[in-house]
């Protein structure tokens, strides 16, 4: 049994010696040596098209030439068919005329060419969608993630000179995005900036902010060429939330007092701008003492400071003086921190304080609710009162009393 399979296995090793082949390009033609009668021949096989084609030589060089030569033949097409045109055979001649220098058989090149045609459903030609391909790709030396271009978009707004609050808010809220996309800016779509921004639980004001951030990064990077120029970004069709204007709150004097009453710190000298001189909290976060002039009893808010863009005098009220006679300072920042997040937070710990003190004399009280925008409505509805008397007893219009308020609270033109 042993030496049946040796037997077997060295026929198959001679009959394995016994085939030879001869490659060029994708051409493949073989040698087969044939022992008969104690005389080996070498018969040369290979295809034409379909159609099987052999010669016998008795020598084993003469048959290796041959083989190479009808190799190169057929790789360059120039071996006579009968079943070959001419016309299929000056169509063969042009194409490898064509696309010879790119060193791929002809039969690739077909096999990709009626691919991307069946792909295409005849919508565009193939030059026309790699013309399209072309304008819309990003060249790889152009090609940034998003937390690339978040640091070069606040490097740059650094160098504009922007001020250092809105820097860093603006780097706060977008290294927020920046840590869930760490992919390439090409990749985010519409869809993943709409469910990120309704994935924060924010109301739509403040959605709305973040998406105005992202689209002026996004602005940012297709000036620079990390974005297609043809087209509009991305951020562009994020829907924008509306914003339901609700009742205006204020705070009655009783929770102003308990406010006052339990605030320490940064926080109460953030809630005593806000509720005696109506500032607007991110107003407060870019004061310094050294807008507070303390012998004209005004709140010199500059145009770099305010919403709109324009010089505002805010008065200096005597219950605002004695809230902040502790705390001011002959120049330097008025808070510490500089991000609206942070203030916000500030005020929730003055509501929660107001609720245990509630609570320890009756623990049945209610909690403080911290009321969006009161402090700056109570501001204005407080300080409206009197002018509001004055205009019912003189009959004076609305206009009026808006054009006496303005002359009363701006200052000069900046």
């Amino acid at each position: 049994m042993k030496n049946h399979a040796t037997s077997a296995g060295k026929k198959a090793q001679r009959k394995e010696s016994r085939t030879r082949t001869v490659k060029a390009g994708s051409v493949t033609v073989r040698i087969y040596e044939n022992l008969n009668r104690g005389k080996t021949s070498y018969v040369v096989y290979w295809r034409v098209g379909e159609k099987p084609e052999r010669k016998m030589f008795f020598e084993l060089a003469a048959a290796k030439t041959f083989a190479k030569d009808t190799a190169e033949a057929l790789a360059a097409g120039q071996v006579d068919d009968p079943s070959v045109s001419v016309a299929e055979a000056q169509m063969f001649r042009e194409a490898m005329r064509v696309a010879g220098h790119l060193g791929i058989p002809l039969h690739m090149i077909a096999q990709e060419y009626a691919a991307a045609h069946a792909r295409l459903g005849g919508a565009a030609t193939i030059l026309e969608a790699s013309d399209f391909f072309v304008r819309n790709s990003i060249r790889s030396e152009l090609q940034r993630t998003v937390p690339e271009v978040l640091e070069e978009f606040i490097a740059s707004k650094r160098q504009d000179n922007l001020s250092d609050r809105y820097v860093t808010d603006t780097h706060w809220r977008l290294k927020r995005f920046a840590a869930v996309f760490k992919i390439g800016i090409t990749h985010i779509r519409t869809r993943d900036i709409e469910d990120w921004l309704r994935s924060l639980g924010v109301g739509a004001r403040t959605r709305n902010n973040y998406r105005t951030l992202i689209s002026t990064m996004f602005t940012y990077a297709r000036k620079r060429g990390y974005l297609p120029k043809d087209r509009a970004h991305e951020v562009v069709d994020v829907e924008r939330p509306k914003v339901r204007g609700g009742a205006i709150q204020v705070f009655t004097p009783s929770e102003l007092a308990e406010m006052m009453e339990v605030a320490e710190g940064q926080a109460a000298v953030a809630v005593a701008i806000g509720a005696f001189a109506g500032v607007r909290s991110a107003e407060i976060l870019r004061l310094n003492w050294e807008d507070f002039n303390w012998e004209e009893d005004v709140i010199d808010l500059g145009c770099d400071q305010t919403k709109t863009a324009s010089r505002r005098l805010a008065p200096i009220l005597p219950a605002l003086r004695a809230w902040l006679e502790p705390h001011k300072k002959p120049h330097g920042p008025v808070l510490r921190y500089s991000l609206p997040v942070c203030l916000a937070e500030a005020f929730k710990s003055v509501a929660k304080k107001v609720t245990v003190r509630r609570q320890q004399a009756d623990p049945e009280a209610a909690p403080f609710v911290w009321k969006h925008n009161a402090l700056r409505h109570s501001y204005a509805s407080y300080r409206m009162i009197p002018y509001i008397r004055i205009g019912k007893a003189l009959r004076y219009r609305k206009s009026a009393i808006d054009q006496a308020l303005a002359r009363f609270t701006r200052g000069p033109a900046c």
